[in-house]
This record gives C-alpha cells, sequence and structure tokens, in this order.
C-alpha cells in the first residue's frame, strides 16, 4: 500500500488530534489435583548476581498499597544483591527497581504484612534484619532500606519468617551445630529486639521454614536433623491456641508438642498454604544424603484436619493426600521454591533447568544458575478477568482480551492494551506522532509498525485508532 501523501498524513494528524482533545467457588479436591496436571506458564526472575539464589515471593490478597499507580496486591516481587524488584505487570519477566539495601545481600526472606502495608527482610548471614513501611517503595526513586527514616533496623539470628497478623513477626533462626528455634517479633515495639519471645525454642536440627495456615495454626520444620528421631523435612503443625498460649509466656518445646504432619519432607522450606488449606513444601536434601530433591510437594488439606485432631501424617504413598510438583523434567534441583498467590489462585515452582535431557547433571547448583525460571500453575477456577483463557496471573493484559499474549516491544505490557508507543509511560502527543507516520500501512509496508498495530490484524487503521483513542492520556500501567 501506498503512503499518505504528507498533507494527507498532516490533515489526519490534525484530525485525529481534535478527536482526542490535544491541548498545550468451593473447589478444594479440584485445586489439589490439578496444580501438576493443567498445563503451566513460564516467567524469568531477575538474574542472580552475588546471592546464592534469587528470592522471590508476593502481596496478600488485602494488600490496598499502590505504588504510583502499580497495585501491589498478588503481584509478585523479587530481590537479589542490593536491590529489591516489582514485577511490573502480571505474566510478565519485566522487573522494576523499587528499593536497595546498603548490604551486597543473599537474602534469606522478604515477606509482607497480611494487610500489605509493612516489609520484613532478611539480607543475609550475619546481616540486619529490616522492617518498614512498604509505601516507601517506589519505581520512580528507589529508595535505600538502610537508610530511610522511619525502616527499622533489626540485629538478630534468622533464616526464615512468616507474618501471624499485622503485628507479630515469627522468625526461624539458628546455626549448623546447636538447633534452631522460633521465636516471635512484637514488629510494633520502637526498638523490637528488646522483646523477643521464644515460641518453640528447641528445634532438633538446622532452620526449616515457618507458615501459618488460614486457621492461625503453625507450621514449622525440621531443615537438616542433627540428632534424635526428628528426621530432615520432618514438619510439624501447632494449633493457633498453642501458639496464643506461646505469646503469653509459654514456649512450646518441639519434641513433645505440636502434630507431626509430615515425616520427611525435602528440608521442610519453604512452606506455605494455599487458598484451600493444601500445605505445600519445597527444599531438597542434595547434601543430606537422600538426595531427595527436584520437586515441591502438596499435602491435601483433609489431612491438616485429621493431624490436629490427633491422627497420622501424611501417607506418601496417596495420591489423593500427597502430589509431587516437578517443573524441571531432570528433577535434580538442589533445592526448590514455592510460593502460592492467593489473589490469583497461582503456585509459582521454581525450576533450574541449567541441565536438561537427556544430558541431566547429579544435582543442579542454584548458586552457579544464571536467570532463574518460575512456572505458573493454575486450577480451573483461577480468576480470569477479561475472559480470554489465560488465568488472571499470567495475563500481561488482564482487563482486555488477548489469547495470544502479543507484546511487541517486551515491555511487560500486551499489545492489545499499549499505545504507549515511546515507552516513556504516558500514552501522548509523542505516541500520536508515532501513530500518524504509520497510520494506513500494512506489513508489507516500511512504515508498518507492529507496536502500533494495536489489534493485530496486519494493517493499520481506523479501528486501531479506535483503540488508540481510548487510552489516550493514561498513564502506566496498562491493562
Amino acid at each position: 500500500m501506498k503512503s499518505m501523501h504528507r498533507s494527507m498524513r498532516w490533515l489526519t494528524a490534525l484530525l485525529m488530534s481534535a478527536s482526542l482533545g490535544v491541548v498545550a467457588r468451593d473447589a478444594r479436591a479440584d485445586a489439589y489435583s490439578e496444580y501438576a496436571t493443567k498445563g503451566s506458564y513460564n516467567l524469568t526472575l531477575p538474574p542472580r548476581t552475588s546471592g546464592f539464589a534469587t528470592l522471590f515471593g508476593t502481596f496478600s490478597p488485602n494488600t490496598n498499597v499502590v505504588i504510583e499507580g502499580y497495585a501491589l496486591r498478588g503481584r509478585l516481587f523479587a530481590v537479589d544483591g542490593d536491590t529489591i524488584w516489582l514485577q511490573k505487570n502480571f505474566g510478565s519477566s519485566v522487573w522494576m527497581k523499587v528499593a536497595t539495601a546498603t548490604e551486597s545481600m543473599d537474602p534469606t526472606f522478604l515477606h509482607m504484612s497480611p494487610n500489605g502495608t509493612t516489609f520484613a527482610l532478611g539480607t543475609g548471614y550475619e546481616q540486619p534484619m529490616y522492617i518498614g513501611s512498604t509505601t516507601i517503595f517506589s519505581v520512580k526513586n528507589p529508595p535505600n532500606v538502610s537508610k530511610t527514616a522511619g525502616v527499622k533496623k533489626i540485629p538478630a539470628n534468622y533464616y526464615d519468617a512468616a507474618w501471624r497478623d499485622n503485628r507479630y513477626l515469627f522468625v526461624n533462626a539458628g546455626d549448623f551445630v546447636a538447633g534452631s528455634k522460633i521465636y516471635a517479633i512484637d514488629t510494633t515495639l520502637e526498638h523490637p529486639e528488646t522483646g523477643f519471645i521464644d515460641i518453640i525454642p528447641d528445634v532438633p536440627g538446622a532452620s526449616g521454614s515457618v507458615a501459618f495456615d488460614h486457621d492461625g495454626n503453625l507450621i514449622t520444620g525440621n531443615g537438616l536433623a542433627y540428632a534424635g528421631t526428628s528426621r530432615t523435612g520432618e514438619v510439624k503443625i501447632w494449633s493457633a491456641a498453642d501458639i496464643t498460649a506461646a505469646l503469653a509466656g509459654t514456649s512450646l518445646p518441639y519434641v513433645t508438642s505440636g502434630h507431626v504432619l509430615a515425616e520427611s519432607i525435602l528440608s521442610a522450606s519453604p512452606l506455605g498454604v494455599d487458598g484451600d488449606g493444601n500445605v505445600f513444601v519445597g527444599g531438597g536434601d542434595a547434601f543430606g544424603g537422600t538426595h531427595d530433591m527436584g520437586y515441591a510437594v502438596l499435602i491435601n488439606h483433609g489431612v491438616v484436619t485429621r493431624v490436629l485432631a490427633g491422627g497420622a501424617p501424611v501417607d506418601e504413598s496417596n495420591a489423593a493426600e500427597y502430589t509431587e510438583i516437578a517443573p524441571d523434567p531432570c528433577r535434580n534441583d538442589d533445592a526448590t521454591r514455592v510460593q502460592y498467590v492467593d489473589s490469583l489462585k497461582m503456585l509459582v515452582v521454581t525450576a533450574n533447568m541449567q541441565s536438561q535431557p537427556p544430558n541431566c547433571a547429579p544435582f543442579d547448583n542454584s548458586g552457579n544458575s544464571g536467570t532463574g525460571t518460575i512456572q505458573l500453575y493454575f486450577p480451573k477456577d483461577a480468576p480470569d478477568t477479561d475472559g480470554d483463557g489465560i488465568p488472571d496471573g499470567a495475563d500481561n493484559a488482564y482487563l482486555t482480551p488477548n489469547p495470544d499474549q502479543t507484546d511487541s516491544d517486551g515491555d511487560g505490557f500486551g499489545d492489545v492494551a499499549d499505545a504507549d508507543f515511546d515507552n516513556d509511560g504516558d500514552v501522548d502527543e509523542d505516541d500520536l506522532a508515532i501513530f500518524v507516520a504509520a497510520f494506513e500501512a500494512a506489513k508489507a509496508d516500511a512504515n508498518y509498525d507492529k507496536n502500533v498495530d494495536l489489534d493485530q490484524n496486519g494493517k493499520i487503521d481506523f479501528a486501531d485508532f479506535a483503540e488508540f483513542q481510548k487510552r489516550w492520556g493514561t498513564s502506566a500501567p496498562f491493562y
């Protein structure tokens, strides 16, 4: 198709400018069984730099915090080196820096409070813990959390942590020879380190993870057994009533209290629950002698009910109680991380793809990997707001149907919702100029711009302009 005559293009620009107003359900059994069978979606984490691996997590469904237009609810974050990253968009492998730290982090945890207003960051072995407001995060001016007023710097021993509520942070801490313990921090204190509360003081092994289910029951485990009958990967659960008593001063002996949920699964880290109360377990025992690794485990919620009532732990031979999710076909990852995103009904599992079949290495070491891969799993009832068949958690334009997920400029926003052609964050006169330059072009024409072809039909016409017009004057993010 011939290009428009220059005068006609100028007239079209005027007309377009004028029209734009330019001025100066309950599905527990289904969810349990579907994670491992339904097709997954892949994302990549920010490249690992100085740490052992890039850490990731999510904001809770009760989060109402918005950072410069980016709603944090359900969004993934990642930590590595000296940087905290925020996922730019659902389904995107584009990450935005929102904070830094003075320390070179080999992060052990970053967890957000249930209401999303407070973060707790463990920067690494023998380095401080920081607790502060998530409202300090910024895409435009990322703060240094180590130097920001109001952020509490806490000298503490820690491995992992979990929020019980918006006040108490429960921490799993230990060393390599003397076992580990769970203690609680009252984060509302001006100096939280002055009021640590022993909860479970005598875990007979290295630190595992710590988590709470939806009823307030605490789950933790043995990360690496040292002595006695407790095995590596033993997972136990304590009732919410026991935890309330421990906060009041009655600590809980590990061996003689609580209930065994699993006798030995991986290295009991990380731990968590999905929206239906199914318990997930990650980790790996690559160096502990069992070479139990390369997958994550899901324990059916019914087992939790049985165990709390005094019944038997999970039966690993029973597929109705125990299932393994292994996104890496080699099943040789030294450690597998797993995270559930409640608001999106999305299970996130890491996959270290350094070696591939048929040349699988004995194990793939996270510390030797560059960019980490995560896979997303969804049950059938996962939210799909725009009805395009792509679950919201994997959809780069979750409010606008786009089953092909095209993102021509790789900025993290699906083309169908993205009219910010110059990627400056605003749809304005500069983008109009780019649109006009490509108007009436088809794929064979030199001035065809696939970013401008908003309906992806191979030609740029008034149908595309109608879509552009809808987005005129908007700012990122684009959904």
